[in-house]
């Protein structure tokens, strides 16, 4: 593997994103469908109070149980200090409905404000985490997450695995919208 080759310019962070195969944008009422990657646009409504971050096996990424400093994994059969991932799950309600978003890694810690080592550290000065869940001040604010519809076992329900998390921005999202009214223009003229 050649790590970035000579004369091969790689498009930018943005345009990869405007590409991103296969994600749309859609009202929460509208998914119905496991698999689908999708792009909603709400409100946090409500936060589920469960702990913010995991420990992983930091050479095959496996979820580790326990909470000693060194645990032999599962997956790879080696004694390993774990590391930290941050997990946050919420309800998120677009008006035509809601539904529960989970988010790890690099999108929970974004949406949180702090990277997973600031999460752990927090909790172990605090073990509850409700005040950290406050001073993150996730209730009311709005929030675009794309991800992929999962089927959850446990509750039956459809919810959306997020992996990326951002606030909307006013001019984008009226850009968004001046396209959308020009391709019903285009339309209507066309029939």
């Amino acid at each position: 593997v050649e790590i970035n080759p000579p004369g091969l310019e790689l498009p930018s962070l943005e345009e990869l994103k405007s590409k991103a195969v296969g994600v749309r944008r859609v009202e929460i009422s509208e998914i119905n469908r496991e698999g689908d990657r999708v792009e909603v646009r709400g409100t946090i409504v409500h936060v589920f109070q469960r702990r913010p971050v995991f420990d992983v096996c930091p050479n095959c990424g496996r979820g580790l149980a326990g909470v000693e400093s060194e645990l032999v994994c599962d997956g790879c059969g080696k004694t390993v200090s774990p590391e930290h991932r941050a997990v946050v799950s919420f309800l998120c309600d677009d008006g035509a409905g809601n539904i529960r978003v989970t988010l790890f890694g690099k999108a929970a810690e974004d949406v949180l404000g702090m990277n997973a080592e600031e999460i752990f550290q927090k909790l172990k000065e605090s073990p509850d985490p409700t005040r950290l869940y406050e001073e993150a001040n996730l209730i009311g604010r709005e929030v675009m997450v794309r991800g992929v519809v999962k089927h959850d076992r446990f509750t039956e329900l459809l919810e959306l695995r997020g992996f990326e998390v951002e606030t909307p921005r006013p001019v984008d999202e009226a850009q968004r919208l001046l396209e959308e009214i020009k391709g019903l223009e285009t339309r209507v003229e066309g029939e």
